[in-house]
């Protein structure tokens, strides 16, 4: 009995020692408790780093679209000064009062545009929307530089026209402004866009496409990956959904 008693007197360091040690057991046990049963909250995506990329350049995209509108606001805005001397007297001409336009959307700000109808201009010519630049299309009625530059940026966002009534998607085009045109655009019948490569181009590449969006993408990537190439617009249609805009068909290569 003596002996037993000896045995389990501890001295004060190897008291310590023990609880240490013993504490240190518990704090273990409960960490991996709390981090087994509590995983760390984080969504996985195959195409994280491709969709990141590909919705920033569509942020990029807009921003530069906002500071198009930004500058021609801001010229819209400028008011004539009147000055005491009739040297430096100024006044808004009938030419200058017919390039003001009201947009309601914008709060009835001044935008400087031309007029949708001009008397003074008679088309001659009929532009090719695939080819022409934005000096050419400026010659277009109630085409200015921003019209201009909206028209290109959006052609080369999709690979090029393939009807001309696709000019009514272009940032801000209007049906009256569209129908004053529409009689002098064409494409010509030889015409043939970029298209994608529904079978092979990254997910960045694909998502830059006007037609198509974030889950449309990630639909096409993961069904080629998983169950195989889609071979028609049929089986595309199928992939994407009921929502594919049925011009999409244009602008896909299927080798």
């Amino acid at each position: 009995m003596d002996n037993f008693k000896r045995f389990m007197t501890f001295s004060r360091s190897e008291r310590i020692a023990i609880i240490t040690i013993v504490s240190m057991i518990v704090i273990i046990l409960i960490a991996k408790y709390i981090i087994i049963n509590n995983p760390p909250k984080r969504d996985y995506y195959k195409h994280d780093l491709d969709s990141i990329i590909a919705r920033r350049e569509k942020m990029l995209d807009s921003i530069r679209i906002a500071d198009s509108l930004a500058k021609e606001t801001a010229k819209a805005n400028k008011i004539p000064r009147y000055a005491r001397n009739d040297k430096k007297k100024h006044a808004e001409t009938k030419e200058t009062a017919e390039k003001r336009t009201i947009d309601d959307s914008v709060g009835k700000r001044f935008l400087r545009s031309t007029p949708l109808h001009s008397a003074s201009v008679e088309m001659t010519i009929v532009i090719d929307i695939n080819t022409a630049d934005t000096t050419l299309l400026k010659q277009l009625p109630g085409i200015g530089s921003a019209y201009a530059k909206w028209i290109v940026d959006y052609r080369e966002k999709l690979g090029g026209y393939c009807e001309t009534e696709q000019l009514l998607e272009v940032y801000r085009m209007d049906t009256a402004r569209f129908n004053s045109i529409k009689d002098y655009v064409k494409i010509d019948s030889t015409f043939t866009p970029n298209k994608l490569r529904i079978n092979s181009d990254a997910f960045k590449v694909l998502l830059k496409h006007p037609y198509l969006e974030y889950e449309d993408v990630k639909k096409i990537v993961n069904h080629r990956e998983q169950k195989g190439m889609i071979a028609s617009w049929e089986q595309l249609s199928k992939v994407v959904g009921d929502g594919v805009n049925p011009k999409l068909q244009y602008y896909i290569d299927y080798q």
